[in-house]
């Protein structure tokens, strides 16, 4: 009987040994197979409180203002901090205005995505939405996320809004619902013709 009891408390302990080298092994490779987390480059240039602006031909095309920005050489985009973004299109420059709390901007290819707590407005329309897109290149911005365009006489909602900065064409997609409100139609029309 004490033999026995030897056996199975030789045998446990055996086993228990074992399983922590098993486990000691496992742990050591999961542990080799995990990469470090690559920290972000660090921005060649800093900057606060800046202007950044864009012209062609004489004519300024936008001008972006933030609290602060990032310049990766590398990436060649900045990043922006609360940023003001002034737009002048068509052949009347009609002013598109839009702030954000975050960005990136890429002067090279005249292009720029806005980022959470989109507002502004373009002409009589106020926009909201999640991110904002200008592609200077096409003449377009996209509006994404909980799309809000509305002016005195009509709103429209969707997931998606594009508008060609030309021809003020306004195409929605995803989810679009639009309200015509009669009464304000008609005294937004008398305002026009003043």
């Amino acid at each position: 009987m004490r033999k026995s009891l030897v056996f199975v408390v030789l045998i446990f302990v055996l086993g228990l040994a074992i399983g922590l080298v098993v486990n000691e092994q496992r742990s050591g490779r999961n542990a080799a197979l995990e990469k470090p987390v690559a920290k972000a480059p660090e921005p060649d240039v800093m900057a606060e409180d800046l202007e950044l602006i864009q012209g062609a031909d004489g004519k300024v095309l936008w001008r972006v203002r933030a609290k602060s920005a990032q310049y990766s050489m590398d990436q060649r985009i900045v990043q922006v901090l609360r940023p003001q973004l002034t737009a002048y299109v068509g052949a009347d420059r009609q002013e598109v205005f839009i702030k954000s709390d975050t960005g990136e901007v890429n002067q090279q290819s005249n292009t720029m995505t806005l980022r959470d707590n989109i507002t502004g407005r373009y002409g009589a329309f106020v926009l909201t939405s999640d991110v904002f897109d200008y592609i200077g290149a096409m003449k377009k911005i996209y509006l994404k996320g909980r799309v809000g365009v509305s002016r005195p006489d009509f709103s429209v909602n969707a997931t998606t809004v594009e508008i060609n900065l030309e021809t003020r064409e306004l195409t929605a997609a995803g989810g679009v619902t639009a309200e015509l409100i009669p009464s304000a139609l008609k005294s937004f029309n008398k305002e026009k013709q003043k």
